[in-house]
C-alpha cells in the first residue's frame, strides 16, 4: 500500500486517505469495493475546515468514512468535470463544502451543502447505500 494521502489543505488527524482527482478515487472505490465521499471546498473556508477537522474525525464518523468509502478532495477553484456534473445533483447548493456520495461509476448517490455537525453528517452517511 502507497502512503497514507493527507488533505490538501486541513488536518483530519490522519483519518481518511484523500485522493485528488476523480479518476485516481473512482479508482480506488472499484478496487477496494467502496463508495466515494467528495468534499468539494476551499482552503479559505471556515466550514470547509470544520467539515474535515471536526466532522470528519468524529468517533460517530470516522468508522464509517473508513469503512465504506473513499475519499476525494475537490478544490471548489478547480473542480473536475465529473465532480461539477455530481454536484448539479444537489438540491439547493449554494454554500460550501458540497458533501457528494458516488458510486464509482459517478452515479449520484446523495449529498449536503454548507455548514453539518457530526451527528446530522452520520444520519448522512447512515442513508447512503453500500
Amino acid at each position: 500500500m502507497t502512503a497514507a494521502r493527507r488533505h490538501p489543505h486541513f488536518d483530519d488527524q490522519g483519518t481518511l486517505d484523500w485522493y485528488t482527482t476523480w479518476a485516481d478515487a473512482a479508482a480506488a472505490a472499484k478496487r477496494e469495493n467502496k463508495l466515494v465521499f467528495i468534499d468539494m471546498g476551499r482552503e479559505l473556508c471556515s466550514q470547509c475546515r470544520t467539515l474535515v477537522q471536526s466532522v470528519v474525525p468524529h468517533p460517530q464518523v470516522a468508522p464509517v468514512l473508513k469503512e465504506r468509502f473513499v475519499a476525494l478532495a475537490s478544490d471548489a477553484d478547480e473542480t473536475e468535470s465529473e465532480v461539477i456534473a455530481l454536484a448539479e445533483n444537489l438540491d439547493d447548493a449554494y454554500m460550501l463544502p458540497f458533501v457528494i456520495f458516488a458510486d464509482p461509476s459517478g452515479k449520484f448517490l446523495g449529498g449536503t451543502s454548507g455548514a453539518t455537525n457530526p451527528l446530522s453528517f452520520r444520519r448522512l452517511l447512515d442513508s447512503i447505500g453500500a
